[in-house]
């Protein structure tokens, strides 16, 4: 059963038991060293099957070309354990194997019975076949790339490995979402709020990883440096799972920042659409009103009243119309503002619609404006024009009490100075009708 594209999550347990492991050792053609470490108890064939199907699924094809040495620890288990599990490697990985070293016991297993049984299968498995003993291993691999279980300088440690392997799929399967994600909304044009957290996550994942062995320490077990007595320990060398993790993970990360580059172009974009859209409707509501109901408003009012109370009353409406619009206006100057700030900031392709959104604004207010103004000159020239009338009846009434006065004069004297007041009460009442005539001539050119 084949199960490359099987995570390490799904079959922890089976990991955890350390059936083999790649120590990130390499034989001397450079080939990666799989150490299966057979213990005295029944080995699961199907779970060391698996393990083996999940280690093999890590190296690159050009590393896997090189071959694989296969180091079966015997030293524990029982001869036709071993041969099983040696003959289990043709079906596994046949063409990988170039050579496997079965570590035997110093006092078990029939030398010649062994020998024999390899012999007769060697044309058939594919592959080299050696029995060797723990010291004697040195023959066929530096001990520089060997375990310290093998006599060896080469440090592994399996759990720091596993929880390693771990955080690397976490995070690539992570990021991998992720791009698939951002490219889905890049193309589609929709947005979700988790996209800045999972990449920000994505980054954490990175550092986890790499404040291990990427960064030339141990987190967990076996350490490249000194240990808690003072006494320096083995040098660290990455293993090649983990050279070959650098630059995906890196791949990974810079398609997320691409990814996530576009992404924030995106929503700079719709946020800067949805600011003009915003503006855009209320440019149309400001636009609406005043030239619907504000207009309407103004319609009504075209009565410059019959008397001066008349006059009051409408001027009083006026303000109360007034007092409506204001508040539109306010609205006005607020876009205005908002529209020049985006001008002195916004792109090229903007600008244009931007000047039309404030001349359309511009033009409708100022037109508005202009009637307004217009009707509030009329109703204040009715208002002098009935005062002044109110005036120039006061007079005609003193004048024609004075005309028809039945007072005889007295002597010449008096009519002379009763004449020269009627003259002056006539001119008086010219004047006034003349300033009144001029009112309403006034009141007619204000007139809207």
């Amino acid at each position: 059963m084949s199960i490359v594209s099987m995570e390490a999550t799904v079959i922890l347990p089976i990991l955890k038991k350390k059936l083999a492991f790649l120590s990130g050792g390499k034989d001397r053609r450079s080939g990666l060293i799989l150490t299966i470490p057979l213990s005295s108890d029944q080995t699961s064939l199907e779970e060391l099957s698996t393990t083996l199907d999940y280690l093999l699924s890590i190296p690159s094809e050009k590393c896997k070309a090189r071959g694989f040495t296969v180091i079966v620890d015997g030293r524990k288990s029982q001869w036709n354990t071993v041969k099983t599990v040696v003959l289990m490697l043709q079906n596994v990985i046949p063409a990988e194997v170039s050579l496997v070293c079965v570590v035997k016991p110093d006092e078990f297993w029939d030398k010649k019975v062994t020998h024999f049984c390899f012999w007769k299968e060697k044309d058939r498995l594919g592959f080299e076949v050696i029995l060797v003993s723990a010291n004697k291993l040195t023959r066929y691999i530096e001990p520089c790339q060997l375990t310290d279980d093998f006599g060896g300088s080469l440090d592994y440690d399996h759990s720091d490995w596993l929880n390693k392997r771990l955080i690397f799929e976490k995070f690539t399967k992570e990021s991998t979402s992720l791009l698939d994600e951002l490219s889905v909304i890049n193309e589609s044009d929709k947005s979700t709020s988790t996209n800045k957290d999972k990449y920000v996550h994505s980054h954490e994942l990175l550092s986890e990883l790499q404040q291990r062995r990427f960064n030339g320490s141990e987190g967990g077990g076996g350490g490249g440096g000194g240990g808690g007595g003072g006494q320096a320990g083995p040098a660290w060398c990455p293993m090649e799972e983990e050279l070959l993790a650098q630059p995906q993970v890196i791949k990974l990360l810079d398609s997320l920042r691409e990814q996530y580059t576009r992404y924030q172009e995106l929503c700079r974009q719709r946020n800067k659409r949805t600011q003009l859209d915003e503006i855009h409707t209320k440019v149309m509501q400001v636009v609406t009103w005043l030239q619907g109901p504000g207009s309407e408003l103004l319609k009504t009012q075209q009565e410059i009243g019959d008397s001066m109370r008349a006059a009051q009353a409408l001027q009083q409406k006026h303000e109360e119309i007034e007092s409506q619009h204001s508040e539109w206006f306010a609205v006005y100057v607020e876009l205005n503002q908002q529209i020049a700030t985006l001008l002195s900031i916004g792109e090229e392709e903007d600008v244009a619609e931007l000047k039309a959104l404030q001349q359309q604004l511009s033009d409708v207010c100022y037109r508005q404006a202009t009637q307004l103004e217009g009707r509030q000159n009329v109703l204040q020239a009715a208002q002098g024009f009935h005062s002044t009338s109110q005036e120039l009846s006061q007079q005609l009434d003193s004048l024609l009490g004075m005309l028809c006065a039945d007072v005889a004069p007295a002597d010449g004297a008096s009519i002379q100075q009763n004449l020269k007041l009627l003259e002056e009460k006539l001119q008086s009442v010219e004047a006034g009708l003349a300033s009144l005539r001029q009112k309403g001539n006034d009141g007619d050119g204000a007139d809207v």
